[in-house]
């Protein structure tokens, strides 16, 4: 059975390989994956635990079984510039291949648009390189392109979506009901 729980310090050293792994595939070739595990876990780790001083409300959720990572997936509140109030980010989602098409992400994607909902969140802002296969996860999930930018010296084009954080939720609960 498939546990959704919060991080703890001990799995951010295997969410940071996690994340470095799947960079590859979400530059689809546009540019090169520089990423550092150890630079990562230093800016994942403070990030985590520098919530509170930041006046923000942060998840850091994995997907476990039997105590074996499958993914995981993180959140916080947006920037205003993305959305000016009741807004949060999908700060990473991120499963490994082999699990994959066992409804993982969206187990992962359900915990955190409940937990941002009973704060009084109404909408969420994903960053997702265009090329990269995930965005039409997205999309099927009813999140639109806004706006677009370019990143990595402008290598990697990254769509900017936006997505009602309810409607999210209930799109994806009922793809989720084939696998539970």
């Amino acid at each position: 059975m498939i546990e959704i729980r919060e991080l703890t310090g001990h799995d951010m050293q295997e969410a940071m390989e996690l994340k470095v792994m799947c960079w590859t595939e979400e530059l689809a070739g546009k540019a090169k994956n520089t990423l550092s595990v150890n630079k990562e876990l230093d800016f994942w780790v403070d990030w985590m635990n520098s919530a509170q001083e930041n006046n923000d409300v942060r998840q850091l959720m994995g997907a476990f079984e039997d105590d074996k990572m499958l993914g995981v997936a993180f959140g916080s509140f947006a920037e205003t510039y993305d959305i000016p109030e009741k807004g949060i980010e999908l700060n990473g989602l991120w499963v490994y291949p082999e699990h994959r098409g066992r409804g993982v992400s969206l187990m992962l994607m359900v915990h955190i648009l409940e937990f941002y909902l009973t704060k009084g969140m109404e909408n969420i802002v994903i960053y997702n390189p265009h090329h990269a296969p995930s965005n039409g996860f997205y999309r099927k999930f009813g999140a639109q392109v806004v706006r677009q930018d370019y990143q990595m010296d402008g290598k990697l084009l990254v769509d900017i979506f936006i997505a009602d954080i309810l409607s999210m939720k209930k799109s994806i609960a009922g793809t989720l009901k084939k696998y539970i």
